[in-house]
Formats: C-alpha cells, sequence, structure tokens
C-alpha cells in the first residue's frame, strides 16, 4: 500500500479507530466503581493515546513498545476487552506504533482478506465447501500445492482442520454457537464480503449436523476457525495445516469476536494476528526445524537445560526414572499451555507472552519450569507413574488441589526465573 501523504502532525485528526477506542475506555473507567481498574484502564490507554510534540513543528510520538509491554505483562483487565484486543495487535505487530496509520493499516488488511477469501473459495470445489465424515473421499487439489514431492489433497487439509476444529474448547459453548441469520445468508457472488459480525450471533447451540463444517457460509464459529485454518494452510504451503494450531487460533478468536468496537472483522483481524502468533511459532510444528535452536527439540532442551538450573534435585530424580521432557512439554511448548489453563487464565498468561520482546517467548519456558517447580514435592515422591501422570494431568490445576498455589503465584514465579537468572550468571 502506498504510504498517505503526511501532513503537518498539528493538523492530523485522530483515526476513527483511536477515537472509538479512547472514548470507549475512557467511559469504562468512569463508570467503574473500581479505583484501582480506572487507575488501570487510564495507564493502558495513556500509553496508547497519540501524544504530539509543542513547538513550531510539531511530530507525531510513537508508542512506545517498552512501556506498553511493562504494563501489559502485569496483566490486562478482562473488563476491556476492547482495549486487551488492541493491545495484542499491537503487540503481535499487526497495528504499527504510528497510531495515526490505524485505520489505514485495518483497511488495507480487511480489504487484503477479503480477497484471500474470494481466491480460496474459487479454488474450493462445490463438494468440499461442507466438510463432514466422508470429506476424505472426495477429490480436490490447490493447484501446484506440491509438498514433499507429492499432491496435497485439499480433501486431506480440510478433513484433519474439520476433526481438530470440533474439539477446540469443548468446555465453552462459544465456538459452537449458530452465527445470526444474516450472517449465514452472505452472499457469495465476486467481490460480496464474505465475512461476518461476530456480535450477530444467537445464544443457542447451533441444530445443524455436529460433524459438519461449512467454510463458504459459516454458521458458527466453528466455521469460521476452520477458514481461517484452511486459509492459512492454503498461503503457508510450507507448513500447511499441524494439529494443535486450533488452539493457538481460539484465544485471539474469541477476544477478537467479542470486541465490542471491532467484533465485525474479527475473521480478518484474527488471520493476520495469528499468521504474526505463527511466524514465532511455526518452527515447533515443521518436522524439518526439530533439531533447530527453534524448533520442538532446541525448545526442550532450553526447558530442560533451565529446570536443571533451578532445581536440580526434580531434574534429576525425573532424569532417573526416565520422565524425560519430552514426555510432557511439547503440549506446554507448542500450544501456549492453551490445554492447561482456562480460558480466561490463557488470556491473562498470553498478556504476559504477548509482551515478552525476545522470541520464541523464554517467558513461557520460565513458565513451564515453574510449574514443575511448584509441584516439586509430589514429584520427588513419585515413581515413574506417578510423575507421568502428575505431568501430564494438566499440573497447574492438580497442583492447586495438591498446595493450593493460584495461577497468579506461578505465573510471579515464572517472571521472577528470567531475574534470578540473570543475576545469577552476572549479566
Amino acid at each position: 500500500m502506498a504510504p498517505r501523504p503526511s501532513r503537518p502532525a498539528g493538523e492530523q485528526s485522530l483515526p476513527a479507530s483511536v477515537t472509538s477506542l479512547l472514548q470507549h475506555v475512557q467511559e469504562q473507567a468512569l463508570h467503574t466503581e473500581s479505583e484501582k481498574l480506572a487507575s488501570r484502564l487510564i495507564r493502558l490507554l495513556h500509553c496508547v493515546s497519540p501524544r504530539i510534540t509543542d513547538g513550531d513543528s510539531p511530530k507525531v510520538l510513537e508508542i512506545d513498545l517498552n512501556v506498553m509491554r511493562s504494563l501489559c505483562a502485569d496483566g490486562i483487565p478482562d473488563e476491556a476487552p476492547a482495549l486487551r484486543a488492541a493491545l495484542w495487535k499491537l503487540l503481535l505487530g499487526f497495528l504499527p506504533c504510528d497510531a495515526f496509520r490505524w485505520d489505514d493499516t485495518l483497511a488495507s488488511s480487511r480489504a487484503d482478506y477479503q480477497t484471500f477469501l474470494q481466491e480460496l473459495l474459487s479454488e474450493l470445489p462445490a463438494d468440499l465447501a461442507q466438510a463432514g465424515n466422508q470429506a476424505q473421499q472426495r477429490p480436490g487439489t490447490w493447484p501446484s500445492d506440491i509438498v514433499e514431492d507429492h499432491v496435497v489433497p485439499l480433501a486431506e487439509v480440510l478433513e484433519q482442520i474439520r476433526k481438530d476444529v470440533l474439539r477446540t474448547r469443548p468446555e465453552m459453548d462459544f465456538f459452537c454457537r449458530t452465527l445470526a441469520a444474516a450472517s449465514e445468508s452472505l452472499k457469495l457472488e465476486e467481490g460480496e464480503d464474505r465475512s461476518f459480525n461476530a456480535w450477530e450471533v444467537t445464544e443457542a447451540v447451533t441444530s445443524r449436523d455436529p460433524e459438519c463444517i461449512d467454510v463458504v457460509n459459516p454458521k458458527s464459529h466453528y466455521d469460521v476457525l476452520a477458514r481461517i485454518l484452511l486459509l492459512y494452510a492454503k498461503l503457508n504451503r510450507g507448513v500447511r495445516y499441524v494439529q494443535g494450531m486450533n488452539e493457538l487460533l481460539a484465544p485471539l478468536y474469541y477476544l477478537f469476536a467479542q470486541d465490542p468496537l471491532n467484533g465485525l472483522h474479527a475473521e480478518a483481524d484474527t488471520f493476520f494476528c495469528f499468521s504474526l502468533l505463527m511466524s514465532d511459532m511455526r518452527d515447533a510444528f515443521v518436522k524439518t526445524m526439530d533439531n533447530e535452536e527453534g524448533g520442538m527439540m532446541g525448545r526442550i532442551d532450553k526447558f530442560s537445560t533451565l529446570l536443571k538450573e533451578k532445581d536440580e534435585e526434580v531434574w534429576k530424580h525425573l532424569e532417573e526414572l526416565n520422565v524425560v521432557p519430552v514426555y510432557y512439554t511439547v503440549p506446554w511448548l507448542t500450544l501456549m499451555l492453551t490445554q492447561e489453563l482456562d480460558m480466561a487464565d490463557v488470556l491473562r498468561l498470553w498478556d504476559s507472552l504477548l509482551s515478552d520482546l525476545a522470541r520464541p517467548h523464554p517467558l513461557l519456558c520460565y513458565l513451564c519450569v515453574a510449574m514443575v517447580i511448584g509441584i516439586r514435592e509430589v514429584l520427588l515422591a513419585g515413581d515413574f507413574t506417578d510423575c507421568m501422570r502428575m505431568l501430564q494431568s494438566t499440573p497447574l490445576k492438580a497442583a492447586v488441589q495438591i498446595q493450593d498455589p493460584t495461577f497468579s503465584v506461578f505465573l510471579e514465579l515464572a517472571l521472577n526465573i528470567p531475574s534470578q537468572h540473570l543475576t545469577a550468571t552476572g549479566v
């Protein structure tokens, strides 16, 4: 996109996206009965508020990401989904630090998404539009989609997505809710907007075939998740779709779909933010990258090294029992603990993880080590079977039952590990 002609800073008006966010959060701060919450909202809002220098030649000051990361790492109030959504988009690099460019960036990206969607659906065979149990038996490939010297069947990709999407967050009814009738009847002629308004949903759970996924005319949030993943697979053929990506997608979409200011564009915004998140996490999903630093085994080695440094007794005990990290850390490190925590805790955790400047998210490794240390007494008293059961049965929740530490205690412990590590090494 060509850069917008610049105007003197003093003559620039606030973009609509920024104005609506400022007004919305200010109203929330004014009407809350909690002084602590109001103060928190104002501090976070201040760090994204556009500032212009004084003087004869005023300049627009970009958002200070260091300040913003520090504030977000301490947690963004659940009461402000619009603010959290905007801050996550900044942390992921979807929104620029120059707030005056937000409107242009959002408009351009959302238009691009419609183009991508048109291309995807034009390549989608009619009999694959609604994937069910028999999808894997149907023909259909993407043109020139060659991976590992063979053509990848489109039906195979869509079928795997269908299976995983329908297992996403089964404890929540949000993803299986039926979209409003207006959303279901989106026109499919070329040039039509095929996204939907995530806010236009009924409270009823869809009554259609629960095994079907419709990526042409989404009828539930599950359909939208599948469409985003299918498009990502199409545009990233070196990675395609790998089981577990649905779990990383879910928190982003859940948050953006409940943004009262931008819920209409939840699908497009989620796609781009998911793509940016995957740029950090993709190596963990690519087998050929397993032994690289950012690959799966590289991440596990970092975890094992850190656990040995922080609690050699536990590390040695697990090694002697042959309870090696690969048995239990893979879902933790690839899915960013989405399967170990309730959605509310995932959102809080990701406030901190996305604020982590280093890549690939060393804080995630610290937290995983903190989880193991937090249940050290149980592990040290256990044999192979006991330890495996404990480590593979969501240790955060199990630890709550045994020692009653809260999620915030684990996170505080994890946040303290880096500073202790730096102090110990003299850095």
